[in-house]
């Protein structure tokens, strides 16, 4: 990451921060949300009267005047060259890899000398800002808004990221939350917050598939969970697959029914379409059918367009075959064959009545050993409320999604509230490890060293638990550490 980029936000937060409270923010492609958790139970924060999501958009304009959330998000159609959204899709990238993302955004997007993604701007100090400047100003805006709520300003945080987020987006992520004024991030992987928050009992032996399917990305973990911990067997998902992307279908099809005699690609066209389409996706999760009066097409301004259900359905198909390879592959990774937990789910069902088992592929298997089979599914984002998506969850694996028991916008940022409290020893009695953290405490324990602490926490670092991780020895320089 280029040492030199600077950041233009100043923050008038104090020194002091809130005690026994710890902080957790879910910075979303789409929306973002802040928790806090003050030692019993988490709590999103509202951001706005009646409201707890606050859109990822920050616009820019003249006299270096900032806005960000729902103000920004308005002044996408009059000024889409300096207003950004779904900047998570690009932060910590190189341009050569973000070039397709780069086609479906109204602003302009280019590469600085290090082949790092630059976002151009005209209303800003040397035309050009980071992704990660961007996120900061989303950042900032979530902790002022929890500062106002708890009474005090928060100097530590644990941030969500994607499951299958590089150290680069890591290391873009951890500097958001810096430049927006935090001394101290952590990180915490989406599926595994999510778990937290639908109070998974981590005593309760289980295996778990967590689908998170948010603004950008696609998101599948599968957890283990007993002990007292909660351990990532494996993770997956599509980087380039997300909510978004269903937005985009419908304003592609918008564009080659009703508007093939125009440049719909115009920004303050495309900016206008994508809010239609936004709007017209989360209408079909509850009705039909819905209506979009378009600005502008071949039939003129205030043309009519009606889409269903299963027109979106339809055009949706190639993105539903993206995501079932992506469960069978994180399934896979975990040694666990769908077809097999199919079969196993209908057993149960049956008192003992089994199907033949789906047969496995020739040759070697070398998938790690077989475990218990998955027990439910939790569902995160949005978007997991489409009829179809929950469709798709029962047919790739016989199980029912467990019930939004927490609002699926708000679990990723109440789960990461809660990691942090672990983090501040808020929360005792649990600890999260992806597998390679497992696997060496397994060994540790083969050796008869599990009672040692001391050679424990060399190999481990701040995982071992009894510890505060938000102590002052600054462990979150090292991107080992992050869960």
């Amino acid at each position: 990451m280029n040492g030199s980029r600077c950041m233009r936000l100043t923050t008038n937060a104090s020194p002091s921060a809130a005690k026994g409270v710890a902080v957790g923010i879910d910075l979303g492609t789409t929306n973002s949300v802040i928790a806090i958790f003050d030692g019993t139970s988490p709590t999103a924060v509202p951001v706005s009267p009646g409201a707890n999501m606050l859109p990822s958009v920050v616009a820019f304009s003249e006299g270096d005047e900032v806005s960000v959330g729902g103000p920004a998000k308005r002044q996408a159609i009059s000024s889409p060259h300096n207003t950004f959204a779904s900047v998570k899709r690009l932060i910590g990238m190189k341009f050569d890899s973000a070039r397709e993302q780069a086609k479906m955004v109204p602003y302009k997007v280019g590469g600085d000398e290090d082949g790092n993604v630059q976002l151009l701007c005209d209303c800003v100090e040397g035309g050009v800002l980071y992704p990660e400047e961007v996120s900061a100003y989303v950042v900032a805006e979530l902790l002022s808004a929890a500062e106002s709520f708890a009474g005090s300003p928060f100097r530590k945080a644990v941030i969500s990221v994607p499951a299958y987020f590089d150290d680069d987006q890591r290391e873009a992520t951890i500097q958001a939350g810096r430049l927006a004024g935090l001394d101290t991030v952590k990180l915490i992987r989406e599926p595994v917050a999510a778990a937290l928050a639908y109070g998974i009992k981590a005593a309760e032996d289980e295996v778990i598939l967590v689908l998170d399917l948010g603004g950008g990305t696609f998101d599948v973990s599968i957890l283990e969970v007993g002990g007292g911990t909660i351990e990532v067997l494996s993770t997956g998902g599509d980087a380039k697959l997300g909510g978004d992307d269903f937005d985009n279908l419908i304003v592609d099809w918008l564009a080659s029914t009703y508007l093939t005699d125009i440049d719909w690609k115009q920004p303050s066209i495309l900016t206008n379409l994508k809010t239609m389409a936004e709007a017209a996706k989360v209408k079909l999760s509850e009705a039909p059918r819905v209506a979009l009066r378009l600005p502008v097409g071949g039939g003129g301004a205030g043309t009519e367009a009606v889409l269903t259900r299963q027109q979106l359905e339809k055009l949706s198909a190639p993105l539903f075959k993206r995501m079932g390879k992506a469960v069978d592959e994180a399934c896979w990774q975990a040694g666990m064959d769908l077809g097999t937990v199919i079969e196993e789910h209908a057993a149960s069902q049956s008192k003992g009545k089994r199907r033949g088992k789906k047969e496995v592929s020739q040759g070697v298997d070398i998938r790690p050993k077989r475990r218990a089979p998955i027990s439910q599914v939790l569902l995160v984002g949005g978007a997991t409320r489409m009829p179809a998506f929950q469709r798709f969850v029962k047919n790739m694996t016989g199980l029912q999604p467990k019930g939004f028991t927490v609002d699926p916008d708000e679990a990723v940022a109440l789960g990461a509230a809660i990691q942090a409290g672990i983090y501040e020893g808020s929360v005792s009695g649990l600890m999260v490890m992806d597998i390679w953290q497992a696997s060496l405490l397994r060994a540790l324990a083969t050796k008869r060293l599990k009672d040692d602490k001391e050679a424990a926490q060399e190999l481990l670092g701040e995982e071992v638990p009894d510890e505060s991780a938000f102590g002052d020895d600054d462990f979150n320089e090292d991107l080992q550490d992050e869960t």
